[in-house]
């Protein structure tokens, strides 16, 4: 059997066990958290019974011949203008 203490700091800085649980959430500490229910951004089909695929095709967003590269095709010692590596350089801010 595990024994699980949960502990926290007195007035004097020291670390003492408690007795009962505490709960925290991110506000406590000053976090905005958004407590909204999500849609989901893609319909989710399900099958009409369990082994067979029914499900209609979802529609993606990109056609596979839109889809660009994610890193540019480089040479491995070419350079950007700032002296950097072109061939580890992302073509999509994140």
């Amino acid at each position: 059997m595990d024994v699980h203490h949960q502990a926290a700091f007195s007035d004097d800085g020291e670390l003492e066990v408690q007795e009962s649980s505490v709960e925290t959430s991110l506000e406590d500490f000053g976090a905005d958290v958004d407590h909204r229910e999500r849609e989901s951004r893609r319909d989710q089909p399900e099958a009409s019974e369990f082994g067979v695929d029914d499900r209609p095709e979802v529609q993606d967003a990109v056609e596979d011949d839109e889809q660009a590269a994610l890193f540019p095709d480089t040479d491995d010692d070419q350079q950007t203008l700032t002296g950097e590596s072109a061939a580890t350089r992302c073509l999509f801010d994140g």
